[in-house]
């Protein structure tokens, strides 16, 4: 205040040369803050989009797709012009699968880094753990947590970039009703995204018919599934069916066969789809069915560009986690488009409007956030490869069984 004083009450005249010295320190001022605020519409700088993605840890192999999804969905994007006329960059740590470290890194990337886009973490447990913090700063976050939970109303600033949990199998269940299979043995891992599915398996079999006459859960860090396979083969089911995860899907494959337990179908969650599943088990992996959100032969918007695209840039084939991320990021540009700002509010808003084609068939959610619009198929190993053949109507190949013995 007293320079404030000083400078409307001089004691003598201020000479030219010093007033053109402070006008040259208030430009250079402006300036720099400028350069320093917050990144406008205006501003050259690229747009940062943050995550954790999961790269050491027992649920890498599916999460590096994730990676590999949003890598190419970025690079799509700034080959489209980018958004709001600058280009976008990717911002993400590796969060070996710990809840705890994804909360730390959100925080990081929230208030240190100071992304100005979020995508989410690989699991529904990650997403649940973060979904306070997102919430609390008020971020919006399309996640690919199937779990419904994260997104009943509780942290109204995430959205489903993936199919709901309870639709997973529903597929396989149609496809076992078919057939006329009445049994079931179910066997789950012990964490949020198994335990909800099981909950949907239950419900569908319930619909068509098919009673569950074995039911069992076990840690996430089991090994040895060979007393869990006997017991569920001693109760003779016509189906052996696992909520699972990829390294538990092999184990469980591995003691039935040892073990001489035989089922006339067998079908796991997350395990089949990976390609790493036909390589570890070789022949064993043969007749096995798996649920699947995306295929490569699926004539969705701009299906057969995404699966060159990313043979061109990885060296590999995509799986539906890559694609679920490419679509993610084709959800995000689209809902950023809509706001016309980097306004989370007004991002969160336009998420809620999309009706959007995308590489993994339809993005459309509820007023919650929920994803309404994915649908998920059924895939088998057949002759070492994996073949579509649920719903007949977008097969590759007839499904082949029932499974034969080992």
């Amino acid at each position: 205040m007293a320079l404030f004083q000083r400078l409307r009450a001089p004691r003598r005249p201020i000479g030219h040369a010093l007033i053109a010295c402070l006008l040259l320190i208030a430009l250079a001022l402006s300036a720099c803050a400028s350069s320093t605020s917050g990144g406008g519409a205006s501003s050259s700088a690229p747009i940062r989009i943050g995550f954790s993605i999961t790269e050491t840890g027992p649920q890498s192999a599916p999460a590096k797709f994730d990676l590999q999804g949003y890598q190419l969905g970025a690079d799509a994007i700034n080959a489209q012009g980018g958004l709001l006329g600058r280009k976008v960059q990717l911002v993400y740590y590796d969060d070996q699968g710990s809840a705890s470290t994804a909360v730390q890194l959100y925080q990081r990337l929230i208030t240190s880094d100071k992304v100005d886009l979020l995508v989410g973490p690989y699991q529904t447990d990650l997403t649940s753990a973060i979904a306070p913090l997102v919430t609390r700063y008020k971020m919006a976050m399309p996640a690919m947590a199937a779990n419904l939970e994260p997104f009943s109303g509780r942290y109204p600033y995430l959205v489903q970039s993936i199919t709901q949990t309870p639709r997973y199998m529903i597929p396989v269940i149609d496809l076992a009703a078919t057939k006329g299979y009445k049994t079931l043995a179910l066997l789950i891992q012990d964490t949020a995204f198994p335990l909800e599915l099981a909950q949907g398996i239950k419900q569908e079999a319930a619909a068509r018919g098919i009673r569950v006459v074995f039911e069992a859960t076990y840690p996430a860090d089991t090994n040895d599934f060979t007393a869990l396979v006997l017991k569920a083969g001693a109760a003779k089911p016509d189906m052996i069916i696992g909520a699972t995860y990829l390294a538990d899907a092999e184990g469980i494959i591995r003691a039935a066969r040892a073990s001489n337990v035989n089922a006339k179908l067998f079908a796991f969650s997350i395990g089949p789809v990976e390609p790493e599943f036909g390589s570890a088990l070789g022949n064993a992996a043969n007749g096995i069915l798996g649920t699947t959100l995306w295929f490569p032969t699926l004539k969705t918007a701009g299906n057969a560009e995404f699966v060159q695209n990313f043979r061109a840039r990885f060296g590999r084939d995509p799986d539906y986690h890559a694609a679920m991320a490419y679509a993610t990021m084709q959800a995000l540009a689209a809902a950023v488009k809509m706001a016309g700002s980097l306004d989370q509010t007004k991002i969160r808003d336009a998420y809620l409007k999309l009706d959007l084609q995308t590489v993994a068939g339809e993005f459309k959610l509820n007023n919650l956030g929920q994803q309404l619009g994915y649908q998920s198929y059924v895939l088998q190993w057949q002759n070492g490869k994996q073949e579509l053949v649920w719903p007949p109507a977008v097969a590759t190949s007839p499904v082949q069984l029932p499974h034969p013995n080992w």
